[in-house]
């Protein structure tokens, strides 16, 4: 399943939680969409959650809306926060990431600001209301 929703003016839910139907892959492509059409930036917090495997072609068009996007994403968003709850991928194993910093990662050294993560959602609705986040 995937949803979108607004939190606060300036907070945007993304959840991906378990399978991704057809129907899911439009939804998320349209709420990119509707991501770079905020006139004032947002938090993105994104949450993903059980085997969140998405279609290879819905992937491979939300690659190609950040190629597209990736030189105005800080016109629409100010932030990002991960949230990863156990969540599995193909390969059948669980993944928390605990061994990875997905701060540090390729995807987020590209984004033009913080990329946070935190363990659930009440740490990441904390951490958006308080934006920015403080490097201790």
């Amino acid at each position: 399943m995937f949803r979108s929703s607004n939190l606060a003016p300036d907070i945007v839910l993304f959840e991906m939680i378990d399978r991704q139907s057809d129907a899911d892959g439009k939804t998320y492509i349209a709420a990119l969409e509707a991501l770079a059409a905020r006139r004032d930036p947002a938090i993105l917090i994104f949450r993903v959650s059980g085997f969140a495997d998405q279609d290879h072609e819905i992937r491979k068009q939300a690659a190609i809306w950040f190629k597209q996007n990736r030189d105005r994403l800080n016109v629409f968003a100010k932030g990002l926060i991960r949230v990863d709850e156990g969540h599995h991928h193909g390969d059948g194993a669980v993944h928390r990431h605990d061994d990875e910093d997905p701060e540090q990662s390729n995807f987020a050294r590209m984004l033009p600001f913080p990329v946070k993560h935190v363990a659930t959602l009440d740490a990441a609705f904390a951490l958006a209301r308080d934006w920015p986040p403080s490097d201790r």
